[in-house]
């Protein structure tokens, strides 16, 4: 199936986000749902009418990692994995190690690193950004320091080819606490909106993205 086909397979209406699933240590584990509203080919529904049509997609993990696997085939076998192109392991999912790095990763169902999704492949991307501009809020004492970021973040997306792809931003707030214990991290991107093209048409895409877990910031 490919990309567009993939995205089409799931045309109902939802909302663009990443959410916070179970914590693994040293990453943050992440959950996609999204919204994509794209232009498709007019319709003639009487001879002297033309109708307009815009298909409603949700996206969900499922659909991001069978969307990534591909991408990465020729890899399988050197990771000890030899499902992807067909899919990751059952369990798989979605982390990134923390908002500013903003690399995603594809973990196993123990919580092992399958894939450096930004590295393996210099042709395709996903990842998050951020302004260099940003302020910042906090604490410091002898048991914990607390750090509250507001910047203008990034989500950005395309395939190897690049045919698909899809940029969209929105105001971010990231809260890092470091104590003796471990160091963790919280983010929620808002009002998120972009544009991209997908499947040879035109897209919009808004909602919100927001993550949080155990990780290893500095």
């Amino acid at each position: 199936m490919n990309k567009y086909k993939l995205l089409v397979a799931v045309a109902v209406a939802g909302l663009f986000g990443l959410s916070a699933r179970a914590s693994i240590p040293g990453y943050e584990s992440v959950n996609i749902k999204c919204i994509i509203l794209m232009q498709t080919n007019d319709t003639y529904p009487k001879a002297t009418t033309t109708k307009f049509n815009v298909t409603k997609m949700k996206v969900t993990n499922k659909d991001i990692l069978n969307l990534i696997a591909p991408e990465f085939a020729t890899n399988a076998f050197s990771i000890g994995y030899t499902n992807f192109p067909s899919g990751f392991p059952v369990g798989s999912k979605l982390a990134v190690n923390y908002f500013s790095n903003g690399e995603f990763y594809v973990l196993d169902k123990a919580g092992n690193v399958i894939l450096d999704v930004y590295t393996e492949n210099d042709d395709f991307y996903l990842y998050l950004d951020y302004n260099d501009n940003y302020v910042y809020t906090g604490s410091d004492t002898a048991s914990k320091e607390t750090e509250n970021y507001t910047y203008v973040g990034e989500f950005y997306y395309v395939d190897g080819t690049d045919a698909n792809h899809f940029d969209v931003y929105g105001l971010t707030t990231v809260k890092d606490t470091i104590k003796a214990s471990g160091e963790s991290e919280s983010f929620k991107m808002t009002g998120l909106a972009g544009n991209g093209h997908l499947g040879g048409y035109d897209a919009v895409v808004s909602g919100t993205v927001k993550g949080s877990g155990k990780n290893n910031m500095y």
